[in-house]
């Protein structure tokens, strides 16, 4: 029997903006995240939250509970994805700024800790962040990814069944994603991770780029 998720605790606000939030209504409450995380940010959305703030430090530095790091990513990557702002903590495996990168297409973390220039590792992020970074779609028999997260507009086109297989597997509304025999094969993961559109922790799995609910810009008239 599979254990119980761990809880995400969550703090919501109506508006983004600091001298707004403290706003008498502004404040919609406390939550702990137990379920799907999709659909929370979804419902979420939908009761007016525009801020979000995640209680508790997201730790990769020493992974103890890695399905709360993966949920913890999917609830920021849902939450970035329908731009909401995100307050959030960040600690690093000191020399592990690679992994910032990784997540530089996620809404900025207030702090980071854990590395030697940490300040300018979260100025970096803030001042290169928009939405859309990493992101992707689906098209008939396609997925279409479009990845600017090493400051080059990167754009790789999937149209293998296995992998389109393993995708909606690791993209499913499920509290964590372990690795299944049956779609997530260790080379489909390899080649995944090598293009860094997963990050593993503790045999799990977590798919990186945002699915697009929100265009960045509206659409082109001709």
């Amino acid at each position: 029997m599979s254990s119980a998720p761990t809880p995400l605790a969550v703090r919501a606000w109506r508006d983004y903006q600091d001298e707004v939030r403290r706003l008498p209504g502004m404040f919609l409450g406390s939550a702990s995240v137990t379920g799907a995380v999709a659909s929370t940010a979804e419902e979420l959305y939908a009761s007016g939250a525009r801020r979000i703030e995640l209680v508790e430090a997201v730790d990769l530095s020493s992974i103890g509970v890695p399905e709360a790091v993966v949920r913890t990513l999917r609830l920021l990557q849902e939450l970035t994805a329908r731009g909401i702002v995100v307050d959030w903590r960040l600690r690093l495996r000191l020399g592990d700024e690679s992994t910032a990168t990784a997540l530089g297409h996620l809404y900025p973390p207030r702090e980071i800790d854990g590395c030697g220039d940490a300040a300018r590792l979260r100025a970096d992020w803030a001042r290169t962040f928009f939405l859309g970074k990493c992101s992707y779609r689906h098209g008939p028999g396609f997925l279409e990814i479009r990845d600017h997260r090493s400051g080059v507009l990167q754009r790789i086109v999937i149209d293998e069944p296995e992998y389109h297989a393993a995708i909606s597997e690791l993209t499913a509304d499920a509290p964590a994603h372990p690795a299944s025999p049956d779609a997530l094969t260790d080379s489909i993961l390899d080649a995944l991770a090598t293009e860094s559109l997963t990050l593993s922790f503790g045999g799990l799995h977590w798919w990186a780029p945002c699915r697009i609910y929100r265009w960045p810009q509206p659409p082109f008239h001709v």
